[in-house]
């Protein structure tokens, strides 16, 4: 198990070494998503650093992105001040003053939804946000304009789970993935669609709510031209169908996306799995592979 304190230690003392003004911060690790530590100073500042070398050239990504993105969004996002990099120039962590309020997590927002009004506002919130995110063209940001091909990359996710993943599972669950992805790769209809900019990690994470409202969105490693239904299957993922209907009142168009969405929601946590395996993360494993062993 990891030595939070020693961990904590660590992480400020290589931020002391590039950055001397934090020298002597007070400092708390965060709950955090799967690819990033994230370290809390004078809760003011919050300061991430990659957790594998796979994920780093993400940070260094989204360290390029944010402040191409400032103006262009209906929400808060992070503005990155601080960064440091090692001998080689690689990115080792990034840092940006803290937003407003914390992680809309399943369990708080299950606590949200007496309150039809405070819901469909946090549906607006996000509709809003998505509509203008997915409008950007992504010349405007200095990115890539060819789009990755989604249903190779599902293809290729499909071998990986049979190669990877499926002798940690069980027949039932196997047959199953077999099942649902011959379906969803045979059918042409469903990949009929127009790249856009999109998050890319649209989940009850890295979504911020405060005083009734979404505050802000977080975590921008993956953002670039790909599919509208990943940032819907994130939050299908996170607050259920009921709140996507919500969503396509303000965001008609997002509906027509709906059923490559459920399909990459059904698949979100063996992703996750497939991930973990390859970080040596036996935890972010075991949770996603659970509801298959």
């Amino acid at each position: 198990m990891t030595d939070v304190s020693a961990l904590t230690t660590q992480y400020l003392e290589l931020i002391a070494s590039r950055l001397p003004e934090f020298a002597g911060s007070r400092a708390r690790i965060l709950p955090a998503g799967q690819f990033n530590t994230v370290l809390c100073l004078d809760e003011r500042w919050i300061f991430r650093f990659p957790k594998s070398p796979h994920v780093a050239p993400d940070l260094a990504h989204e360290l390029a992105l944010l402040p191409r993105l400032q103006g262009k969004l209906p929400l808060p996002i992070p503005e990155p001040r601080f960064s440091g990099r090692d001998d080689a120039g690689s990115v080792l962590f990034m840092g940006y003053a803290m937003l407003p309020g914390a992680p809309l997590l399943r369990e708080r927002y299950a606590g949200l939804q007496a309150d039809g009004r405070v819901v469909d506002g946090v549906a607006r919130d996000l509709a809003d946000f998505l509509l203008a995110l997915h409008a950007i063209p992504p010349a405007e940001l200095g990115l890539n304009a060819v789009a990755e091909d989604a249903r190779a990359a599902w293809a290729q996710y499909g071998r990986d789970f049979r190669e990877q993943l499926f002798p940690h599972m069980r027949v039932e669950a196997r047959r199953a993935v077999e099942r649902d992805f011959a379906s969803a790769l045979s059918d042409d209809d469903l990949w009929r669609y127009d790249p856009c900019l999109t998050h890319g990690d649209f989940g009850a994470g890295n979504i911020l709510f405060h005083a009734g409202r979404v505050s802000g969105i977080i975590d921008f490693s993956f953002c670039g031209l790909d599919d509208p239904a990943q940032d819907l299957g994130a939050l299908i993922a996170s607050y259920g169908e009921d709140f996507a209907a919500r969503l396509f009142r303000h965001y008609p168009a997002l509906r027509r996306h709906l059923p490559r969405a459920r399909f990459y929601c059904g698949n979100y946590a063996l992703i996750q799995a497939l991930y973990a395996l390859r970080d040596d993360d036996a935890a972010e494993f075991e949770d996603g592979i659970a509801d298959f062993r």
